[in-house]
């Protein structure tokens, strides 16, 4: 009996010793991270809804699931199986709505369901997609935003394929829509030709705030104005300016709007995004905390209307302030190496909940009280992580270009790091490029962790034309999209390769959006670079500029569109890499979504083409169906597989062991599914 206990005794240490030793991760333990999204506090502060990402390999899609919890961090419960989006609480905390394509819909619907479970109850029958859910405070109503219907006569065209329309010319305008939760009987509130974009409520439920626009393309955003619309009267105008309100609110009070915008002295103007609140009675319009040198992302009433809280982008972090809307005195909330994220607060203002991502955990719903803010982390999905996978360390760094200006960026260490060794050395560019690069190691598109456990270093730069350092850093692409930026990651590069951490014979560059913009540069004007990724990447910025779905910003980087006798093609064809593909030695790999239409998918075979006829080493992937990031999950493991492949093979003169997604059950005459139906 002795020696059995002790042999099962010998068996449990070992297989506890066997569970706790972490192991590096793999592409596919990245892929399919299931994440937190979405935290939004109940009005009564007691319980919080959140998405939770599920892995559906069968549906080749990432789906939403709603889930439950208290504030205390007590009792997670999934309430609904997704995909489910657009969550949002009833004013007495006792149900919730949300929208799903459910078995027997054929568009997604509006359903209402208890907290405490149950089957949901789909809230009248739509025939055009609904977004944007919002109880009236009475609960009586839900308000969304949907398109009408198409008139019967074109309606009757398109089924004969006699579909030959405008191109960008309006069809079905957007509006907002007011539905009995009761009966589902649902009236039409705004009407128009124009586009409802967002909307908000009063407290008292009596005055609806809404942002209409001349279509729902970009680029006709910025000349977007809002309205208010009281019962019994005619809708007003608020605004009439060349710059896009937005995340606008009303006060709790009723009395004032909150609203971001990137603008200066009441025009549009190349600066980070301000916090204003225009006063209801005369109009007034008045900036707060002006002179911030932050990106304000999101901003929220304070119970009260005597503060607004904002999450804003200081650098390589995004954190949490109340801005006292009186004196303008900005207090901190929550700061540290970390990203925060979708503020919600209960009705009584005690209880802001966010979600903080680190490079310690993808995600984690927070809570504090805003009047003594003491952070609380509230679930705990990823606590484990690091007993399961080996994690790299992440840091800032900082340092001056030798033009004279700060920088700062961050560094991913390999796992078995040893001060004072060279590594291999991959850098990564952000996108926008109006953003910035947070802390951060599990996006999927920058496989950091894989990276890490092969022994190499990353480093991402916040390069000049980026958000949070200032409106003069965020100027710094204005009259020339490569002035700095190309210059500024080369200098973090030759800083790592000074402090003795980067080895200069093992490096490798990438990126995605701008970032694809970037490392297209970058291997024109050096060879320094074993291998090279390009991810939706500009190459030449006259058709670029005609065939993405927006312009903006682009007249501010080159002064002038590109056409017309004015035009200031010198610096167009100067920024562009394809002027200078034959200066290319860098083995290219090309990435691209097939119906991308922010950067077309044209821009990559452009480049391909050229760098094909030019003798360089090059592949091409373009994804089908999907647009600029890619959704579907084979999509996205093969993209994080053929990046490493890449690096591996070229940069460390090594092999590479793809990771394979597991293996589903498909009928020969079964089509494949479509994410997201």
């Amino acid at each position: 009996m002795i020696r059995v206990c002790l042999t099962v005794l010998a068996v449990s240490l070992f297989a506890f010793s066997a569970r706790a030793e972490p192991r590096a991760m793999t592409a596919l333990d990245l892929v399919t991270l299931e994440k937190l999204s979405d935290p939004t506090v109940s009005p009564d502060g007691r319980l919080i809804l959140f998405s939770r990402d599920r892995v559906n390999w069968q549906a080749n899609a990432v789906e939403d699931d709603i889930w439950r919890i208290g504030v205390d961090g007590r009792d997670p419960l999934r309430l609904i199986e997704g995909p489910a989006s657009g969550f949002q609480w009833s004013p007495d905390s006792r149900s919730f709505a949300f929208i799903a394509k459910r078995p027997g819909d054929t568009r997604r619907q509006i359903y209402v369901s208890s907290v405490d479970g149950g089957k949901p109850r789909r809230v009248g029958k739509r025939r055009t997609s609904p977004t944007s859910l919002r109880w009236s405070p009475d609960g009586a109503s839900l308000y969304f935003l949907a398109d009408e219907l198409e008139s019967r006569a074109l309606a009757k065209r398109r089924r004969v394929l006699d579909d030959m329309l405008p191109f960008e010319t309006p069809q079905a305008r957007r509006h907002l829509w007011r539905m009995t939760v009761a009966d589902g009987e649902t009236v039409q509130v705004t009407r128009g030709a124009f586009d409802v974009e967002a909307f908000d409520l009063s407290a008292d439920g009596k005055t609806i705030l809404y942002r209409g626009a001349a279509s729902k393309l970009i680029d006709d955003n910025p000349g977007a104005e809002l309205w208010i619309q009281t019962a019994g009267q005619p809708a007003r105008r608020l605004t009439n300016n060349n710059f896009m309100e937005t995340d606008a609110r009303l006060s709790p009070d009723g009395t004032s709007v909150l609203f971001l915008a990137s603008a200066e002295n009441g025009r549009y103007a190349t600066v980070n995004p301000n916090l204003f609140v225009l006063r209801l009675a005369d109009g007034a319009i008045r900036e707060l905390a002006h002179g911030l040198p932050w990106e304000i992302e999101s901003a929220t009433w304070a119970a009260d209307s005597r503060a607004i809280y904002i999450s804003a982008t200081t650098g390589v972090r995004r954190e949490l302030f109340a801005v006292d809307v009186r004196n303008e005195a900005v207090r901190p909330l929550a700061r540290g190496d970390f990203s925060a994220s979708a503020v919600s607060l209960s009705r009584n203002g005690r209880t802001l909940v966010y979600l903080m991502s680190s490079a310690r955990a993808p995600g984690e719903v927070y809570r504090l009280d805003p009047a003594q803010p003491r952070p609380v982390q509230v679930t705990r999905d990823h606590d484990d992580l690091a007993e399961r996978f080996r994690l790299p360390r992440q840091e800032a760094i900082r340092w001056t270009t030798p033009d004279g200006q700060a920088l700062e960026g961050l560094v991913t260490y390999p796992l078995d790091y040893v001060q004072g060794g060279r590594y291999p050395l991959i850098v990564q560019s952000h996108g926008g490029p109006r953003s910035s690069d947070l802390f951060n190691i599990f996006a999927y598109s920058r496989f950091n962790p894989l990276l890490a456990a092969r022994g190499v270093m990353t480093l991402s730069v916040n390069y000049r034309g980026g958000t949070g350092y200032g409106d003069a850093f965020l100027r710094g692409m204005n009259g020339g999209y490569f002035r700095h930026a190309d210059k500024d990651v080369l200098s973090g590069v030759d800083h790592l390769v000074a402090l003795g951490l980067a080895d200069p014979d093992r490096l490798g560059v990438m990126g995605w959006s701008a970032g694809g913009h970037i490392t297209n540069r970058l291997v024109t004007v050096t060879g320094r670079f074993k291998a090279a990724a390009s991810g939706a990447g500009v190459v030449d910025w006259p058709s670029m500029y005609l065939m993405s779905d927006t312009r903006w910003q682009r007249d501010e980087w080159f002064v002038t569109p590109p056409y017309g006798s004015e035009a200031r093609r010198d610096l167009y064809v100067e920024h562009s890499p394809l002027a200078a593909l034959d200066k290319v030695s860098t083995p290219v790999l090309i990435l691209a979504g097939e119906e991308d239409e922010r950067v077309p998918s044209s821009q990559s075979i452009m480049l391909y083409r050229a760098l094909k006829a030019l003798g360089v080493e090059t592949e091409l992937y373009l994804a089908p169906r999907e647009p600029h990031n890619f959704r579907e999950l084979r999509h996205r493991l093969f993209q994080v597989n053929v990046q490493m492949d890449w690096f591996v093979r070229r940069v460390l003169g090594e092999d590479y062991v793809w990771s394979q997604a597991p293996a589903v059950e498909v009928r020969d005459d079964e089509d494949p599914p479509t994410p997201g139906d």
